[in-house]
């Protein structure tokens, strides 16, 4: 009887685990497959595109052949993805990934160089290009709600160095137990009990999976033992590689600010800027050891405590015959040298809330986290890396300087591209994690001095019409001036109260003379000013007054580098443009946009806005650009509001437009000039994104002259003119009449030439 209820009893317990085994087989094929199945929202940056005349270090070239996995090859490259180099010649055989192919097509072209420019691009048929364009590159993925990068590979694409390097260092026995390692389990109880405190673990890589997949942090008995259960249900389920691959996708590796690094793939990358199947020994090792500390041993403080982690791994890697003595020596003596590429940016960020915010009407909220959704994107990566890098040095050095006012001092940064109107890059403010309003787009302030370029633009304009010929070299009056206002009289002071007389228009923008901005104005219309600014794309709240020329009218970062970049086009205002299209996962193309422009100024004019405002730079209220390593032509226009309450500069060159604003959220006075403070961090980024060579200058277009000219008078400069200037008009505007300051003597003139020609005599006579 005993014996038939033990049997009895026996049945039951079989079959219940029977039941368990077979719910949990079920349960974590229905779990991974859940996880892993998942298609997640890819976020590209916007195709690059080559040229002729293109600078390739300017435009980092050989970093975003890296970042695109190239591989470079010796001879003819015959595969796509592959390129070879020579001193005036790059080889490349673009990818054909499959991905919005409108922007590239995959085929060998030959690009001609000389002295790092672009001279030629030729197509494998011999046939002359215009430009290439280079695939987008993948800038983040989006999985649920939460935003991660995840690059999963198969396990062939994975170094075999590497695959034993993480098995040497986490669980040797990996391919002989079932799940759980009954001998590291006795070994790890008996070194606790030794030692009276929890010193060594004993989970193999499947019940890290297990954990990984199913279950929270937390250390108690119960999530051990079902830990056990799900690592065993687990090995029933998959073989041994299956999860050997999903482990080496799923680790945890350390992390890139905000963004968790997770896979071996994508470590690879972040690291060393490799592929894991291209990691060196040494380097597989390395990866391998900060599996056990991430953030311990990726610390450049912390090399040496890196190194003999990974020189562990190492030692149980020959110790396990997986290396051989050589392999060893070589790799142990190797340095540890991280060369990572730039942090890409991650999905928390302004510029992805931006593309949210615009395509919520379409998408809808929910959609926007769709799996498998495509989001073809106009954000430049390197851009991207070198504003948000700008802004963080820039802030931390200006606040040094600035007042404080018992909060952060904020900075927002836009770039745009004037050939395009795209939004290149978009910084909200210093820490997003922190503060998510985003100021680039958001934050309404006075732009200041910055708003002046549209009061040159409507008196350029005017000379159009033929109702004035106001040029660069008119002269206007800088004394105190007092206009009527609905609010009674009202009379602006210059920066420091400096006082001025006659001075040129490009005086007034260059120095930001405040009191012959209001008399241009006045001049012009406050009523012109205003549709200008309009026209130039302004479309915040302006009112036809005195004080609007000096910007007391709010504004966005983003809305005045639009502004700006309808001069840097040459008259052509853009519409905002920051999304290509989004495709859903089947392929199928839910929104597709294009840039959309009009040609609101006249060319000549915007080339003349721009031309007056290179003066700035070289000897304007931002002259000590120069020191600030701009050694290339920039136009540009400082902006300092009453109470130093915003700092702001906004530069453009032919390539890109850039606005920076500084300021406190609350208003408070920073004590910071639009040179002293936004100058600063603009500065920064253009001289990251022309680190090898300027920018080629813009073209005048048909219908510009140019004179030399004296500065001061503006007249035709004489040769007793003590300084002299080139300057730019519309054709038949330039001055007739010689300087007035410095009249020209016939009688000296004559003896300085009969003298200057008897010395060029006497040289070529004794030569």
């Amino acid at each position: 009887m005993i014996r038939r209820y033990l049997f009895l009893l026996l049945a039951v317990v079989l079959l219940v685990l029977i039941f368990r085994i077979g719910y949990l087989y079920v349960e974590v094929g229905k779990g991974i497959a859940e996880s892993t199945g998942e298609a997640p929202s890819i976020f590209y940056g916007r195709p690059l595109k080559i040229s002729r005349g293109d600078h390739l270090g300017n435009i980092h070239f050989a970093e975003r052949l890296n970042r695109l996995s190239y591989k470079k090859v010796k001879g003819q490259p015959s595969t796509a993805g592959t390129f070879s180099r020579e001193p005036a010649h790059i080889r490349i055989f673009l990818h054909d990934k499959g991905i919005e192919k409108r922007f590239y097509k995959s085929s060998p072209v030959d690009i001609a160089l000389r002295d790092g420019r672009v001279t030629a691009l030729t197509s494998a048929s011999g046939g002359k290009l215009e430009s290439i364009q280079l695939e987008p590159e993948e800038i983040g993925r989006l999985m649920s709600s939460k935003m991660t990068s995840l690059h999963p590979v198969e396990l062939s694409a994975i170094s075999p160095d590497l695959q034993n390097a993480v098995l040497a260092s986490e669980d040797k026995r990996f391919y002989s137990h079932c799940g759980i390692d009954i001998l590291a389990i006795g070994r790890a109880l008996f070194t606790n009990i030794k030692e009276q405190r929890f010193a060594q673990g004993a989970s193999t890589i499947t019940q890290q999976l297990a954990k990984n997949f199913f279950l929270s942090p937390q250390k108690t008995i119960a999530r051990k033992l079902r830990e056990v259960e799900l690592a065993l249900a687990l090995e029933l389920r998959y073989t041994k590689k299956q999860l050997l691959e999903m482990y080496l996708n799923k680790i945890y590796l350390g992390q890139a600010g905000a963004r968790g690094i997770y896979g071996v793939e994508e470590a690879a990358g972040f690291y060393f800027s490799k592929r894991a199947r291209d990691l060196s020994l040494d380097e597989a090792a390395l990866v391998a050891a900060i599996i056990h500390a991430p953030n311990r041993y990726v610390i450049s403080r912390n090399h040496k405590t890196a190194k003999d982690r990974r020189d562990k791994v190492l030692s149980r890697m020959k110790k396990l015959a997986m290396i051989s003595e050589n392999d060893f020596l070589r790799a142990s003596n190797a340095p540890v040298k991280f060369q990572s590429r730039s942090v890409p940016v991650h999905l928390s960020s302004y510029f992805i809330d931006y593309i949210q915010r615009i395509t919520r009407e379409e998408l809808g909220t929910e959609k926007f986290y769709h799996r498998g959704y495509h989001y073809y994107t106009t954000l430049d990566p390197l851009q991207q890396a070198a504003a948000e890098e700008a802004l963080a040095r820039g802030v931390e050095a200006i606040e040094k300087t600035a007042l404080p006012a018992g909060e952060p001092l904020q900075a927002a940064l836009v770039a745009i591209d004037p050939k395009t109107g795209s939004i290149t890059a978009m910084v909200g403010g210093r820490n997003y994690e922190q503060n998510r309003f985003n100021r680039a787009v958001d934050a309404k302030r006075q732009p200041g001095s910055a708003f002046k370029p549209f009061v040159l633009l409507a008196a350029l304009s005017q000379s159009l019409t033929n109702q004035t010929k106001m040029t660069l070299s008119t002269l206007v009056s800088g004394e105190p001036v007092s206009l009527p206002t609905p609010e009674g009289i009202w009379t602006p002071t210059n920066f420091e109260n400096k006082q001025y007389g006659m001075i040129t228009i490009r005086k007034t923008i260059e120095d930001s003379v405040n009191t012959a901005t209001v008399r241009l104005a006045h001049d012009v219309g406050f009523q012109e000013v205003l549709e200008t600014a309009r026209l130039a794309g302004i479309t915040s709240p302006l009112l036809p007054v005195p004080s609007m020329a000096l910007g007391s009218f709010e504004v966005t970062p983003l809305e005045l580098a639009y502004a700006y970049a309808t001069m840097a086009s040459g008259g052509i205002r853009f519409e905002r443009f920051s999304l290509f299209s989004v495709t859903t996962a089947d392929g199928d193309t839910i929104i597709a946009q294009t840039g959309k422009r009009k040609q609101v100024l006249d060319p000549r004019v915007a080339y003349l806005a721009g031309y007056a405002l290179e003066g700035v730079l070289t000897r304007g209220t931002a002259r000590e650009a120069k020191a600030l390593r701009i050694n290339f032509p920039v136009s540009g226009k400082t902006g300092t509001t009453n109470g130093n309450r915003d700092s702001w500069f906004v530069s453009y060159t032919p390539d890109v437009v850039c606005a920076v604003w500084v300021g406190y959220d609350s208003g408070a006075d920073t004590g910071l000039t639009g040179a002293a403070g936004a100058l600063r961090i603009n500065a920064r980024f253009l001289s990251a994104l022309y680190s090898q060579a300027g920018p080629q200058a813009a073209p005048a277009p048909e219908g510009i002259e140019t004179a030399v000219i004296d500065p001061v008078s503006g007249y035709l400069a004489t040769t007793l003119c003590p300084k002299t200037l080139q300057e730019a008009y519309l054709t038949g505007t330039a001055p007739k009449e010689t300087c007035p300051d410095h009249p020209v003597n016939p009688v000296m003139d004559a003896v300085r030439n009969k003298m200057r020609d008897a010395g060029n005599f006497l040289r070529k006579l004794f030569k």
